[in-house]
């Protein structure tokens, strides 16, 4: 293709890919889709050599030259940390063939269910998301939109460290990005369950459909399974369920049943709010994906304030079962004082110092996201206020304990 000549340092021998795949081995097969089987393999490719994942085309799942060329066109202009990297690409013989960068823990749709991925992981997951889409929507270096028309969770990948990069730019659209709306006449494309009831309605693009999808990916997160179920030979999707529920009020009916004990009720409140919002009928009820970006932000803060404070309370229960001796000249003068010797978690005179600091530094964390999310100086003033009696209280407790240990540990050994 002429068009790809701007491309060559991108292009791949097919002899390395076969090498690669070994031939194309069913083995080396981690996944398919619309464009076709995807292998893994290791080559070389313009930022080195490593791991990577190799899509092939098969023009018998739907796609073809169009897709083909619309990906490295994409991918090549627009780089984002929470977008995949496209490494290369091969057109030699007939074939058709992208190479990205490894996601190592695959698509998102694989772990909906999985009971060790936490309410606060799921969060960061959804939030890099948004932010890769809010990216396409609305490209800071160039005039041009991107409307994905496929977003769905088998279409965001997780790399190594859980970081979410939006996958399959071949069904995009491009339009202006100086608009406050992309309207775009298209034939209807996407997958069940995520399509935009507008769009399939009046086959009209705009980035409100990506929007919708988005929303929809929001609530497998939150209920831990697909957005559709296989019936009488027949696929029936769940959104309107799930919409119901929440205007219903009854969200624990549909939360996955492994998150229910775990979810922050102002963090659930945050998520559910926009994910319903996001799966509005009419496109202008529904939010950009910037706000979608700073809900999930706050979602994820309210989450984080009580993850931090049980890690805080579980840190002080078990340094207070400790003893702290820096009082004492030495070690020796202790061992004479305790003839049991010294309890564990002796080893540090600052356990206490660290404790005070932990639970100073927390409350302080929490201060700071109930300051910034409200906007009443009063509410503020008085929210510091508390913090600072909280904190007092905190450490007077860890004060006490240690005493009350050491002492408990003093007496024991002078009977003995």
């Amino acid at each position: 293709m002429a068009c790809l000549e701007e491309f060559q340092h991108l292009k791949i021998q097919l002899q390395e890919i076969k090498s690669a795949t070994g031939n194309f081995n069913v083995n080396n097969v981690i996944g398919q889709g619309g464009f076709g089987k995807v292998y893994e393999g290791v080559l070389y490719h313009c930022k080195g050599r490593s791991k990577v994942a190799i899509k092939r085309l098969d023009r018998n799942y739907g796609q073809g030259d169009l897709e083909f060329l619309k990906e490295i066109l994409m991918l090549s202009g627009y780089k984002h940390e929470n977008l995949i990297s496209l490494l290369g690409f091969c057109d030699e013989d007939g074939e058709k063939i992208l190479v990205y960068e490894y996601a190592s823990h695959g698509s998102l749709d694989r772990h909906l269910s999985s009971t060790s991925l936490t309410w606060r992981e799921r969060l960061k997951i959804c939030l890099g998301a948004a932010v890769g889409l809010s990216y396409l929507h609305d490209p800071r270096d160039t005039q041009q939109r991107v409307i994905h028309r496929d977003i769905k969770s088998s279409n965001i990948l997780l790399d190594q460290y859980w970081n979410a990069k939006v996958s399959d730019m071949g069904l995009s659209k491009i339009g202006p990005a100086n608009q406050k709306h992309t309207f775009l006449a298209t034939n209807v494309v996407g997958t069940f369950g995520y399509l935009d009831p507008m769009y399939v309605e009046m086959s009209i693009l705009t980035k409100e459909s990506d929007v919708y999808s988005f929303g929809v990916v929001l609530f497998e997160v939150l209920c831990g399974r697909l957005c559709f179920q296989y019936l009488n030979g027949h696929y029936n999707s769940l959104v309107r369920i799930w919409k119901q529920s929440y205007k219903q009020k009854r969200l624990d009916n549909i939360i996955f049943r492994d998150l229910k004990e775990h979810i922050d009720r102002m963090s659930l409140e945050a998520f559910s709010d926009i994910a319903y919002r996001c799966l509005h009928k009419s496109r202008e009820e529904r939010p950009q994906m910037s706000e979608v970006v700073e809900q999930l932000e706050i979602a994820l803060r309210f989450q984080s304030r009580v993850v931090e404070k049980f890690e805080i309370a579980l840190r002080v229960q078990e340094i207070s079962e400790g003893v702290e001796y820096e009082v004492y000249g030495s070690t020796e003068e202790l061992n004479m004082l305790l003839p049991n010797g010294i309890p564990e978690m002796n080893n540090s005179g600052n356990n206490r110092w660290n404790t005070w600091k932990a639970v100073i530094r927390s409350n302080f964390n929490i201060f700071l996201n109930i300051y910034f999310s409200t906007p009443w100086a009063i509410i503020s003033t008085m929210a510091a206020l508390l913090m600072l009696l909280l904190t007092i209280v905190q450490v007077s407790f860890i004060i006490i304990s240690y005493e009350n240990t050491f002492l408990s540990h003093v007496n024991t050994n002078t009977r003995i």
